[in-house]
């Protein structure tokens, strides 16, 4: 990309300027005159909806949160038909290049016009140095990484891979006893199963409907339904709080729906969830707040919570943390067994309503093929079951001083059969063994991945190779 090609660059530009916190020390203004002040400057978004997500900006005395577009010009906001999507509705600055004309202001689709539109116009001359200052240059992919750990044996880098898979196991431990100091043990499980349900790209949206609906509320709720009906009364809740229910959509036009399945199976979800709000008044989510572009059918958000109602019904007797202890209790010494009854507490198999259709609308033309036969497969549960169960449990018992129940975690997580190997998984093994085959089948548990994770998330994407050189070389 050439630098002085600025229509082609511009955005991107202006994006990578916002990256490296440049307006923190430029004095924006509003198309009305109002200074603005960048507070937070929010998280890059890769995926559909605005560039920056959960910024914070002062305008005048006012301090606002929301999102912010970028664009190249003031009528992209209505070419892109950013006024008539409601993933833009909380976007608060809209930041264009260019000088201020007579511009139509960009509103949202609630109607509500965007807070601050500021133009940015940079001169030739600070363009060229801007850029070679602030604007990151493109990885050269034929570059070789030296990684000094990838010189040592491939005993002996196995052995610190599986240190740093103690350390993330212990580090995830305490987050979660972080979290008991504001619930229960229960809370804590459902809100890590709610995370992990939401992939990569729907975690935050799912973490905030476990807060919204807690497991005791909706323990108590359950065990006022009728047998028969508890488990459309949870999709009714859990579909009603997250806000995807056809009367909470005001996008489409549910009046128009013939499929006579989605006809059938709507009333009982609606009528949960009138009930439930009208007595207690719990705010229900936006639908902008959860991500459906670029996903697979399958992997709708309302698949995912068409699962977590599967996976929620059967605890909600014993309690979460009750049942998973009578299981790795009664299993004793038997770990492939305990992990296999561990897993198949998350595995759901599509049927019903779901078996057909991907979200509340009308059945696609192409129904769930072989290949989506379940609502949550095997290997998300056993994500769930590293990342949320076996830390959550060893963090239990470290605070009841149960160190028989400590001991017995760490060893079943050590041990655990490994998951499909990710990006990162994959990276790191050909980064530490190179073309050593037989080293690489040594990744050949879930810890041993974990502990690869656990190294690239610590030092290598943040390039501190000498921190992680004092650390390995303690191992």
């Amino acid at each position: 990309m050439k630098v002085d090609d600025r229509s082609v660059i511009a955005e991107h530009f202006i994006s990578q300027l916002w990256q490296k916190k440049y307006f923190s020390t430029v004095q924006l203004k509003t198309t009305k005159g109002y200074p603005v002040e960048v507070i937070a400057f929010g998280l890059r978004n890769d995926d559909a909806g605005p560039d920056f997500k959960n910024i914070t900006i002062k305008i005048g005395n006012d301090i606002l949160k929301g999102d912010l577009e970028i664009h190249r010009a003031p009528e992209d906001w209505y070419l892109h038909k950013h006024h008539a999507d409601p993933a833009y509705n909380k976007v608060i600055l809209h930041l264009i290049i260019g000088e201020p004309g007579n511009n139509e202001p960009a509103v949202r689709l609630s109607r509500v016009p965007v807070a601050a539109e500021v133009f940015v116009n940079i001169s030739d001359e600070e363009f060229q140095i801007l850029t070679k200052k602030y604007v990151l240059k493109a990885p050269e992919h034929s570059a070789v990484v030296e990684c000094l750990l990838s010189e040592e044996k491939s005993a002996r880098i196995l052995t610190v891979i599986n240190q740093f898979a103690r350390e993330r196991l212990f580090a995830k431990a305490e987050r979660f006893r972080e979290q008991h100091q504001a619930g229960s043990w229960n809370q804590v499980l459902y809100m890590g199963i709610m995370e992990a349900l939401g992939y990569s790209k729907n975690q935050i949206p799912f973490r905030k409907l476990a807060n919204l609906l807690p497991f005791e509320a909706l323990t108590r709720e359950y065990n006022n339904f009728r047998q028969d009906d508890q488990l459309p009364q949870i999709q009714g809740l859990l579909l009603g709080v997250a806000g995807l229910l056809p009367s909470q959509d005001s996008s489409c036009d549910w009046k128009k729906i013939k499929d006579q399945d989605t006809l059938e199976y709507i009333p009982a979800l609606e009528k949960t969830w009138n009930n439930f709000f009208e007595r207690l008044g719990i705010e229900s989510m936006g639908k902008d707040e959860w991500l459906f572009f670029r996903l697979r059918p399958s992997n709708f958000p309302t698949r995912r919570l068409a699962g977590a109602s599967l996976i929620l019904q059967q605890f909600m007797t014993q309690g979460i943390l009750e049942k998973i202890l009578k299981i790795v209790e009664g299993l004793k010494n038997n770990h492939l067994q305990m992990i296999k009854e561990l897993e198949n507490c998350f595995i759901c198999k599509t049927g019903g309503y779901w078996a057909t259709h991907y979200r509340l609308e009308e059945k696609p033309p192409e129904l769930v093929n072989e290949k989506s036969a379940t609502l949550i497969g095997t290997s998300r549960a056993r994500e769930i079951v590293v990342n949320v169960v076996l830390p959550v449990l060893l963090s239990y018992a470290i605070e009841i001083n149960d160190l028989k129940l400590k001991t017995k975690i760490v060893q079943i997580y050590l041990e655990y059969p490994k998951s499909s190997p990710n990006s990162i998984v994959k990276n790191m093994t050909n980064l530490l063994f190179k073309n050593d085959v037989l080293a690489k089948k040594g990744i050949n548990t879930s810890a041993k991945q974990q502990g690869l994770i656990h190294i690239y998330k610590l030092y290598c994407r943040r390039k501190e190779c000498d921190r992680c050189q004092l650390e390995w070389e303690k191992v």
